[in-house]
């Protein structure tokens, strides 16, 4: 169930014709996707100005792409992870994940909520991290970014939590599809990575298509197109079955260095709860670490891919095959080590970038240990084909998206014509990799996942329009000018009805019990006030063509038993919708779901009975049958306790629970200030008609 917002939605500010579900998700998506793409250009750009400015002085490269080390390099991811932790300490509320997994740790267990403030300082952190020479990627910087882009226009425009989480995702599809120049990966990367199993957030799939497409034009506007990651790979082709050999072996030692890395994490995140350093502290402390690293391994600090590209098209010199492949391990290693370092002392920043990485040096060191153990074996072209199918083969496993890494690793490189042994590796190394995945907050299936309880009722409220429930014989309907004492005669005794208020055939609001209770405890004046005075007219009719599902939402905004239903024209009044009839309908498709079910599986008797038994135990224990409604939060009772308002003896009422934020507190807290997101659930003592 959503949360209540702390603040009034904006009303959707087009027509009606252009504010249906469809509509209203194309324009989302595309406004997430210009914002989006904005951003990501922002945080390029930081990294273009930065990189070459620090880092890139002090690591110098020869023409041929062979890094030398310099010892200015370990200073400065000190430097860059001391201002990271300072900006994350200090300036952002402290979450349990970090990185990418802090969307994915929202989606599931967060109500999509993203701290959109948090989110671009995070981004900024990042940059100087990464343009100092630390070992992380941008890819979590700008997912993070974008998906709080998303949840928050969706918030700003009214849109509940399931909203949020499709644009939530469809954000960080915008985010990784335009830094990545991969429109169509990032959208799959998006809808994937929150399981770990090969599985997808379907709603969010088209969203998150318009999204990234936005996101990627706008990127590209402003940076020119048809930028590579690698360049040389789109002549790479897979020419004969044989080559299916080699590429069994990449993805083992694929899936071994996901093994590697994951341990790496783990190790490096206990080390720092154990060191006892401030937190904001402790990535400086990795960073130093790291440059240590990189000064005999300069290319653990290779943002740019340059060493990768070397290994590729053979420039990094003549080829010692048994040089090459010691060098390639020690880099895979230095690499997965300074990366863990980073993430686990809380750096800003993520994994993609450093996977992706790996998984090149991981390639190339497979090409180089054949050759060694069978030279002449495979031609120059199968050893290059092998750097671009690794970086799918690591990043299937590490981050459980086979097919996602499949479709980026095709648009990243241009390497269509790898299609085949990408699939291979891809997958091979995502089964013996799987369990060794870098994101704890994944859940197996979107059964699992918190986000998607309730989904088979959510899916039959949204098969079901209001006008099936409709009662259009409502009597208690009043004019706007009517005055109270004549408002409170059409009330019949003993009961608490929502009255109408319907000028001309059209719904003007609605009196109910808490409108009601706030008059009748005024002295004087009750001969001039009227219905218009005291109606409630900010919450919106329900409309006949609206499902279930929005009218149970309405519902609970509303903290009504009753609502009134206008036709399509949005004015016309037809009748109203109890909360009670969407009770025993559901009921009533409950109990065929569970026949059904019964006459399938005979084991599901046992439970069955039990749980009859207990209903009947709790209809017995009953001793109260008073009627039970829900009513706001009268004005003058805001932010009093129950004891200070005094209920009982002001309104006639006892208060028995308290909704809020999709929570029943029974029995409530009497001295708990009232807000006015709350609704009571009360007994009446006396009748509104009967104040004195």
């Amino acid at each position: 169930m959503d949360a209540p917002s702390r603040r009034t939605p904006i009303p959707w500010p087009l027509p009606r014709l252009l504010g249906t579900r469809w509509s209203r998700t194309l324009f989302l998506s595309i406004l997430v996707g210009l914002l989006s793409g904005l951003a990501a250009r922002a945080l390029e750009s930081l990294v273009d100005l930065g990189f070459p400015r620090l880092i890139g002085q002090v690591l110098n490269s020869k023409p041929g792409s062979r890094f030398e080390p310099h010892l200015g390099v370990l200073v400065l991811p000190m430097l860059g992870g001391l201002a990271s932790g300072l900006v994350v300490a200090f300036l952002c509320r402290p979450t349990r994940a970090h990185g990418t997994a802090v969307l994915i740790e929202a989606f599931h267990h967060g109500s999509a909520e993203l701290s959109l403030r948090d989110s671009a300082l995070k981004a900024f952190a990042a940059a100087i991290v990464i343009s100092c020479g630390g070992s992380v990627g941008k890819e979590a910087a700008i997912a993070v970014l974008c998906a709080a882009i998303g949840t928050a226009v969706s918030r700003k425009l009214g849109g509940g939590v399931r909203e949020r989480r499709h644009f939530l995702a469809a954000g960080c599809a915008a985010g990784v599809g335009a830094i990545f120049q991969t429109p169509l990966g990032g959208a799959l990367f998006a809808c994937s990575v929150l399981y770990s199993e090969p599985e997808f957030e379907a709603e969010a799939l088209m969203p998150s298509f318009i999204a990234s497409v936005t996101s990627y034009s706008t990127f590209m506007a402003f940076g020119g197109y048809g930028h590579r990651l690698l360049s040389g790979t789109e002549r790479l082709t897979f020419s004969h079955p044989l080559e299916l050999v080699p590429y069994a072996v990449l993805a083992a030692l694929c899936a071994s260095a996901s093994f590697f890395f994951y341990h790496s994490l783990r190790i490096a995140s206990a080390l720092r709860r154990r060191s006892g350093l401030p937190r904001w502290s402790t990535a400086a402390v990795a960073g130093l670490i790291g440059g240590g690293i990189a000064v005999a391994f300069p290319q653990i600090m290779d943002a740019r891919y340059r060493f990768i590209q070397g290994a590729l098209d053979g420039s990094l010199g003549p080829p010692p095959f048994e040089g090459f492949a010691l060098c390639f391990l020690f880099v895979v290693l230095a690499k997965c080590i300074a990366t863990a370092l980073m993430m686990g002392g809380e750096s800003a920043g993520g994994l993609f970038g450093p996977v992706v990485f790996i998984g090149g040096v991981v390639g190339a060191a497979t090409g180089a240990l054949i050759q060694l153990v069978l030279p002449g074996a495979i031609p120059e072209t199968l050893r290059a084909a092998l750097v671009p199918v690794g970086m799918a083969g690591v990043l299937a496993a590490s981050l459980r998206t086979p097919l996602a890494a499949v479709v980026m690793v095709t648009e990243m490189t241009g390497s269509y014509g790898l299609i085949v042994p990408l699939m291979l590796v891809s997958v091979a190394s995502y089964a013996l990799g799987r369990r060794y995945g870098v994101y704890a907050e994944q859940v197996r299936t979107p059964e699992e996942s918190p986000a998607h309880a309730g989904d088979t009722v959510r899916s039959w409220l949204e098969s079901r329009q209001v006008r099936a429930l409709i009662q259009s014989d409502w009597p208690h309907v009043t004019d706007p000018r009517a005055t109270l004492p004549e408002t409170l005669a059409k009330i019949p005794p003993g009961t608490q009805p929502v009255l109408i208020v319907v000028a001309q055939g059209a719904v003007v609001g609605f009196i109910s019990t808490a409108e009601l209770l706030s008059a009748t405890d005024l002295t004087d004046g009750k001969e001039i006030i009227v219905a218009a005075d005291i109606m409630n007219a900010s919450t919106p009719c329900l409309r006949s063509d609206d499902d279930l599902y929005t009218a149970l939402e309405r519902f609970r905004q509303a903290g009504v038993d009753v609502l009134p239903v206008v036709a399509r024209d949005g004015r016309s009044f037809v009748g109203v919708l109890e909360r009670a009839s969407m009770l025993r309908e559901m009921r009533e498709h409950m109990a065929t779901r569970s026949a059904a079910a019964l006459r399938e599986h005979a084991a599901f008797s046992t439970l069955a009975n039990d749980v009859q038994l207990d209903d009947l135990l709790a209809v017995l224990s009953q001793k109260n049958t008073e009627t039970v409604v829900r009513m706001r939060v009268p004005s003058e009772a805001l932010g009093l306790s129950l004891r200070d308002a005094d209920f009982r003896r002001r309104f006639g009422v006892y208060v028995i629970g308290i909704e809020t934020n999709g929570r029943l507190f029974a029995p409530p807290d009497p001295q708990r200030p009232l807000g006015q997101d709350d609704v009571l659930i009360v007994m009446q003592t006396r009748h509104p008609a009967d104040s004195p």
